[in-house]
């Protein structure tokens, strides 16, 4: 704020949250005038967030497996249908959960941190008690018996999260993935703050249930949209009606694969190897409800499982997705800034364990896969594709060979692929047509929703691309792309799930005689030794 004679020397900076009244003074005592301003001493406190969460105050472990275990789970023989088999079977668990951890609002005030200590807020409070003596008296001593314990308090605080992240550091130092993680939560945690507002065709859209759906049309549509802009060049490769497709040269399958039954002693294993989870997918069912109930629930979930195998066909309620989009970098109104995480329910992932060790086993012993796909598969890495290609490059190198590559990494990848053609690769593979029906009914029929800021939008049908955050999905997508090594005749191919790596070798123009010497970046190399890279 400025005096009435437009100089630059009477600015008052702050935030104007903090500023409570300002203005200038005309009457003054001198010929300037004089900017005055008042300020808040105290800082705008943010509303509580308030979370629904439940409660365990009277919760007894014994009691609540001793009522899971009292329900008529027989019935579940009884009802023909398996929709609705699935929907009692999550009724009468919900409501066994419900009658012992009740649902309750709570008001969050913030996180808990791990290295506080009791000692420390026992100092907290001795703190605290020093502060308002000193408020009441505005004795000098007692603001410096505040100021003495303040200054410990920070101190000691710093200390003890030192020795917490240092502690957990070291005990962590053979495991890569809690040693990374513990890295990260000493940065500072990412703020996933959902939009208030987005912003699609030049309209701003606010409602939270327009956002969703705005949001929802985005992500289902950028699988749709790549595919189309790519249908037209894709159509003239496709083979015309009548004319059989081309078909690549596929290992020898002996045996037609077919599951097996899943016994109870493995539904209970998988289930209590479940990880402590307390977020749920669209079905309402909590990690943890499964993990804590599974001495009681195996027979049933057993009975539910081993019902979709013989028949070949999943329950719609656990081909449903709830997505949450995370906010990645740029615009936070603009959709297409934001990453989708989808939500599968745990009951389907529990299928789909079953049935990835048994497809699993089965290719692994037929040999199936091809030895050029380092991703998802055991014993394989980052590394070992590295290794790989710099083997490759390296050894052609000491042949006085040229390397020329190129590295792929393919648009949507997951969310693109052609249901039709992975189910012939998949009967192809030796799937026997009874089991196929099953994986049929697994990627047909999908649908999702996005859930922001208490609000759900329309479910849309997902009409291509294996489910994201799911079992089966990155197996299924290995065995989608695993015949490409044998298309690419004229490269070697190497690969970590979608990303490739396309390269060829040829002779040196020096390769035979003398290594001619060239000058590279300034200084002398042989000639023999360089590789060239193509991107």
């Amino acid at each position: 704020m400025k005096s009435p004679n437009h100089t630059l020397l009477d600015w008052i900076l702050s935030s104007p949250d903090r500023i409570q009244e300002a203005g200038v003074l005309a009457n003054s005592f001198s010929d300037h005038c004089l900017v005055y301003c008042v300020r808040k001493i105290k800082a705008l406190k943010s509303a509580p967030k308030v979370i629904t969460t439940r409660s365990f105050k009277k919760f007894i472990l014994e009691s609540f497996l001793s009522d899971l275990k009292q329900l008529p789970w027989y019935r579940l023989n009884l009802i023909p249908d398996l929709d609705c088999a699935v929907e009692y079977f999550q009724s009468e668990l919900l409501h066994v959960w419900n009658s012992h951890a009740p649902l309750r609002k709570v008001r969050v005030k913030g996180t808990h941190l791990p290295w506080v200590t009791a000692d420390l807020t026992l100092m907290y409070q001795l703190r605290d008690s020093r502060w308002s003596n000193f408020k009441s008296t505005g004795s000098m001593n007692d603001h410096y018996e505040y100021r003495k314990c303040r200054n410990e308090c920070t101190k000691q605080t710093k200390m003890a999260k030192a020795h917490y992240f240092n502690e957990n550091l070291n005990n962590n130092i053979s495991n890569p993935r809690n040693f990374w993680r513990t890295i990260s939560n000493i940065q500072a945690p990412p703020v996933h703050s959902q939009p208030a507002a987005v912003k699609v065709n030049n309209q701003t859209l606010q409602h939270p249930l327009d956002v969703a759906n705005a949001f929802n049309d985005y992500f289902v549509g950028c699988a749709t949209t790549l595919i189309a802009k790519l249908g037209n060049d894709m159509q003239s490769e496709r083979p015309h009606a009548g004319q059989a497709p081309p078909t690549v040269q596929s290992p020898c399958i002996r045996q037609e694969f077919s599951f097996r039954p899943v016994p109870v002693s493995v539904i209970t294993k998988l289930l209590r190897k479940q990880k402590i989870k307390y977020q749920s997918g669209p079905d309402q069912i909590p990690a943890m409800l499964l993990k804590i109930s599974a001495p009681a629930i195996a027979n049933p979930v057993a009975t539910l499982i081993n019902e979709s195998l013989a028949t070949g066909y999943i329950p719609k309620l656990w081909k449903t997705a709830r997505v949450v989009p995370i906010h990645k970098s740029g615009d936070i109104t603009l959709v297409s800034n934001y990453r989708p995480i989808s939500l599968l329910p745990v009951m389907s992932k529990v299928l789909e364990k079953c049935v990835y060790t048994q497809l699993r086993d089965y290719y692994q012993y037929w040999n199936y896969l091809t030895p050029d796909q380092s991703g998802f598969r055991p014993n394989h890495s980052t590394t070992t594709a590295l290794l790989k290609v710099c083997n490759d490059i390296q050894a052609g190198m000491e042949q006085g060979n040229l390397t020329g590559a190129i590295f792929l990494d393919f648009a949507k990848a997951f969310d693109t692929v052609d249901h039709g053609i992975l189910l012939e690769k998949l009967k192809n593979s030796g799937i026997g047509d009874r089991t196929l029906t099953w994986f049929q009914s697994y990627v047909s029929d999908r649908s999702q929703y996005v859930s922001i800021s208490g609000s759900s939008s329309l479910p849309l049908p997902v009409t291509c691309g294996v489910p994201q955050g799911s079992i089966l999905g990155p197996l299924l997508f290995t065995i989608f792309i695993n015949d490409l090594p044998d298309v690419c005749k004229a490269s070697t191919v190497h690969m970590y799930a979608d990303d490739t790596d396309l390269y060829q070798q040829t002779k040196s123009p020096a390769a035979g005689g003398r290594a001619a010497r060239t000058i590279h970046r300034g200084r002398k190399v042989d000639q023999k030794q360089q590789t060239f890279f193509k991107y």
